[in-house]
This record gives structure tokens, sequence and C-alpha cells, in this order.
């Protein structure tokens, strides 16, 4: 097997504006139009915005393609079924939760019919969005929940229910159309460039997306906020979700595990340095998964002069959990709105 096209942004640059420069570096010497044959696909609004305005700063040029993750169907050319609405999909539970309700046989408050039905809806998108079915689910061992577990199957009858009706949910086209895009692409690739930016693979169809475009010989995938500073060995200890799950780079670890690859494969979109690379350092060693921090002893000292690395970092001692988050979403937003990281 071919290595996979998997590049990398670290922490701390701005990944619009580098995506950008990296692409353009690539388009080098060859006519205008072979952008606008691009297939450029971003993982949220704010993402193309950013990339448009980017690619217009650089001056009159053709576009690329650019896409959302959700509208990547478009990329199948076949005919799909047409998603049920959000509302009617709430609305068909509520009148089958109603009759579950009136059967007696589990015990909610009418007034929540909606707020049960918007549940169900989310459980079906995400079951259909990962290929789950409602009887794998129901197949389940869970002997020692059985009172929870016989009010949670008749919820589930709810859903079979409600699938068993024809009308797919927009993840269940999306998959249905990337599994028909990893089909085709194995026998007859595309030959323009297909590019998938800033998704870290958390959501089961935008995984097998990614794996079909990093097999492209025309394609690539750009990972977001990598460390390239995690050495070989933590990467190694992230194999068990149990103990690495909570760490903000196993996602990067299933994605080299779903293409059969290591961190050694994966490249650097851009040569540009993250804005303080001493930071990063100290942030790396600082987030290494619990088992293994035993190791900010033996590497801490290896460290570059932490206070410039610290410089500008604010301390916030929060009374709670709950100012602590208020804090952090603040901090968050604030630099979403200046564009920064």
């Amino acid at each position: 097997m071919t290595e996979p096209n998997l590049f990398a942004l670290p922490p701390g640059v701005d990944f619009p504006a580098e995506l950008v420069e990296g692409l353009l570096s690539r388009m080098v010497g060859q006519p205008p139009e072979a952008l606008a044959r691009v297939s450029l696909i971003v993982n949220t609004q704010r993402m193309r915005r950013r990339v448009t305005e980017c690619l217009q700063a650089k001056g009159a040029l053709l576009m690329p393609r650019l896409m959302l993750v959700t509208e990547a169907a478009a990329l199948a050319r076949i005919a799909l079924p047409r998603p049920i609405s959000p509302l009617r999909r709430r609305l068909e539970l509520s009148v089958l939760l109603d009759g579950l309700l009136a059967t007696g046989s589990t015990q909610f408050p009418r007034t929540a019919l909606y707020d049960l039905a918007d549940s169900l809806a989310s459980l079906m998108e995400e079951m259909q969005g990962e290929g789950v079915t409602p009887n794998r689910i129901a197949a389940l061992d869970v002997a020692n929940h059985s009172a929870h577990w016989a009010r949670t199957q008749a919820f589930l009858g709810i859903v079979s229910e409600a699938l068993r009706d024809g009308a797919p949910d927009a993840e269940a086209v999306l998959r249905h159309a990337v599994t028909r895009l990893t089909e085709d692409w194995a026998t007859t690739p595309p030959a323009d460039p297909v590019i998938l930016a800033g998704s870290t693979a958390s959501r089961g169809t935008t995984a097998l997306l990614m794996q079909a475009i990093a097999r492209l010989p025309t394609g690539a995938v750009v990972l977001p906020g990598y460390d390239f500073d995690t050495p070989d060995r933590v990467w190694d200890g992230m194999e068990d979700a149990l103990t690495a799950e909570d760490h903000p780079q196993f996602r990067f670890r299933r994605v080299m595990d779903l293409l059969g690859c290591g961190p050694g494969e994966i490249r650097a979109w851009t040569d540009t340095p993250p804005p303080d690379a001493d930071r990063n350092k100290l942030i790396s060693l600082s987030l290494r998964p619990a088992p293994i921090t035993d190791q900010w002893l033996t590497e801490g000292p290896e460290l570059p002069d932490l206070l410039p690395a610290t410089g500008g970092l604010t301390l916030v001692e929060a009374p709670g959990e709950r100012a602590e988050a208020i804090a952090i979403a603040l901090i968050l937003r604030e630099a979403a709105g200046g564009r920064q990281k």
C-alpha cells in the first residue's frame, strides 16, 4: 500500500492562512485554471469564510471548489435520496413516543415529548453517520444494568420503527455517498486534486472520507494542530482509548491507525514554524497522558527557557468548575473573534 498523503500544521499557526499558502505553493508553475479544478473540503462554515478571505487577499485568481464536509456528497455524482427534514423527523418521533407513553411500559412527562424526540433524532443521526444499526445496539451485553436497559430497549424500538419508513437522515445520505466515493475512487481515482483540511476524524463518515482522500494519488489530508514534538513512544502509548482518549492528540493517533501509518509519515503542509515553538514544547510535555506524566521529571530539564515560553500567559484561579468553564469559553470566544489561536 502506498504511503498516505497525510499532512499537518502545528498548534499556534493561522491554519486557514497556512492552508492557502501550502495550496498555492503547490500550484506554482501550473496554469491559472488548475486552481479552479481543486476540490477543497473544510469542516466548518467559519473555516470556509476564512479560506475564501485568504485566497482573495492573494489578488486575482480562480477560486478552488470550496465545500464543507457535509456537502461532500456532491462529489459522488450519483442519485441520492432526499433526506428527511429535521423538523419532520422530530414530529414523527413525538407521535411514536406519545404512543409509547400510552402503553404504560415506560414513564416520562408528556411535556418532555419534544425534548425526548430531539434527543432520539440526534441519536439516530449519529447512528446512521457511524453505520450502527439498532440491532447492533440491542445485541450489547448489559446484564448488570437490566432495569435501565429494558427502558432503553423501548426507546430503541422507537428508533427502529422510525428508520423503517425508508426516509434517511442527512447523515445517512452523506455516509452512503462517501461509501460510493470510496468504492469508485479505488478503481477510478479523480485526475484533479482533492484536499480535506481541518478535520480530526471525530465522526465516522468523515473518517471514511479522510481515508479515501489520503489514499488518492492527487489527494491530501491536512490535520490541524498536530503536535510534531510528541515522541514516538508517546504515540505508541495512545493505543488504549481508556487511558488516552482524553488527550488532545488522540484523534490523530486514530487517523494513523485507520491509514496504517505512523507519526513519521505525517509531513508538514508548509515550512512556517509556529509563533512560539518553545511554548509548544512546554505544552506538549505538560499534556502527556496520565500514565506517563513521570516524563515531566526526565524531560522537563531539557525544555528551553521557560520565561519566554510562558510570556503573556495568564493564570486563572477559578472558584469552581463552572467558573473555570465560563472563563475558558469567554477566552476562546475572544480568540475566535480576533482570529487568534
